[in-house]
């Protein structure tokens, strides 16, 4: 009897110090590209393929928590690596890209399950906001001195991703968004500027702003004055960025949460696929109709891309080597195909969800790829990918008894998913 107490307590360090790691992942995660943007303009010359193995370091270490833990992970990720297989050998090449875009929902989504908790989620969001805003306001206030430390355009060259004569052309070494010179829409009279951050490019700053935006709304649900208080850092955030489409899906969120007790799974699962008929159809109506950087332009972009692809495109059957980043949607059906497309998101919506709030987050998270695969495949980035999988496994992890809810609450949740 005087042994299980001991046994106890040796198995909560154990737990403990697997959090702390997952917490420093996603941390390291959200940072990672701008300690090489530091190292690349200071020490030494970084490269794509350092970039990857930063990533992979990450992955492997987050999987190697879940090691004797979490047989489901394991079942799923061994059917999704044969089937990016089976597409290689269709393709005559294997791109581990797609492999790896995939790995990250599910592996970060399954640690956070085992290992997180609603707690830790605020500790991570308070500190990841902390972080962003600090080297924002720097990176906004002394921006001449930022870009002699941080030397974005030249990282971006070295690991490949902007030519190096293009980059020779540019004055403030910013990526390619850094500046708005149409003229921001968020106070205009704060000038061009963009602010990056540790994100290295702004939309991904927009990305994080709605992914930490909608958490503190769904934590703070039902105190008003208080959420107001605390969303403040994040829409100095969204401001200093001049992240339009991440405050619009901002808020969004709160419309998403109050109608989300009575949001069926059916409607979830449908709506990138609606989505999708939509956009396909606007593109085939306006094939040769030229498009601008507005979201309407972004739209029928989108559309046009979808309109072109074949159907062996559409399935990722074909190598397909052309730009589709501009549109997720485009992107994901010739690097993933349909048919993995379709079994991924099913697996997310249909996941059993703990209790109302957690239903509330997934559904945001829903909505907030379903808006952003139409602009960007940005929802791919590890940079945001891991905060955002991390909190929506956090919030389906058992509760810890101190923290429990209170059992009617608990059960009204349930009721409500149970009827949705």
């Amino acid at each position: 009897m005087r042994r299980r107490p001991a046994i106890v307590a040796q198995s909560a360090a154990a737990r403990d110090w697997r959090a702390v790691v997952l917490s420093a992942v996603v941390i390291a995660a959200i940072g990672f590209n701008f300690a090489l943007c530091f190292a690349n303009t200071n020490m030494f010359r970084t490269s794509a393929g350092l970039v990857i193995a930063a990533e992979l370091v990450l992955i492997a270490t987050t999987l190697l928590l879940m090691v004797g833990r979490g047989f489901d992970l394991f079942v799923i990720l061994a059917v999704y690596v044969a089937y990016t297989l089976f597409l290689g050998a269709l393709q005559g090449s294997f791109d581990p890209k797609p492999a790896r875009d995939l790995m990250i929902p599910v592996i970060f989504y399954f640690a956070a399950r085992e290992l997180g908790s609603r707690e830790d989620g605020d500790r991570l969001v308070w500190i990841s906001i902390s972080i962003v805003l600090v080297v924002g306001l720097f990176e906004y206030a002394f921006l001449k001195q930022y870009v002699k430390i941080f030397d974005i355009l030249g990282y971006y060259v070295s690991r490949g991703t902007v030519q190096a004569a293009a980059a020779e052309l540019s004055e403030d070494r910013l990526f390619a968004s850094g500046m708005r010179y149409e003229g921001r829409t968020l106070l205009p009279f704060l000038g061009e500027h963009r602010v990056s951050s540790v994100f290295l490019e702004p939309v991904s700053v927009g990305n994080f702003g709605a992914i930490c935006f909608a958490w503190i709304t769904l934590r703070n649900w039902g105190q008003p004055l208080r959420m107001i208080v605390r969303l403040l850092p994040v829409i100095a955030i969204f401001v200093l960025a001049d992240a339009r489409f991440g405050l619009a899906v901002s808020l969004l969120s709160i419309l998403v949460y109050a109608v989300a007790a009575h949001t069926g799974r059916a409607v979830v699962v449908a709506a990138p696929f609606a989505l999708i008929v939509t956009l396909a159809w606007i593109g085939y109506s306006f094939p040769d109709v030229a498009w601008d950087n507005t979201l309407r332009g972004r739209i029928l972009l989108s559309g046009q891309m979808l309109s072109a692809l074949g159907f062996d495109d559409v399935f990722a059957f074909v190598r397909n080597d052309r730009f589709t980043s501009d549109s997720g949607y485009a992107y994901t059906m010739v690097k993933i195909g349909l048919a993995g497309f379709v079994g991924m998101w099913i697996l997310f919506v249909i996941a059993p969800a703990r209790d109302l709030a957690s239903w509330r987050y997934r559904t945001f998270a829903a909505v907030y790829m379903t808006l952003l695969l139409v602009i960007s495949n940005s929802i791919y980035s590890i940079k945001t990918a891991a905060l955002l999988w991390y909190l929506v496994g956090a919030l389906d992890a058992p509760s810890q008894p101190a923290h429990a809810p209170a059992p009617q609450r608990l059960a009204r949740g349930r009721s409500r998913l149970r009827a949705a």
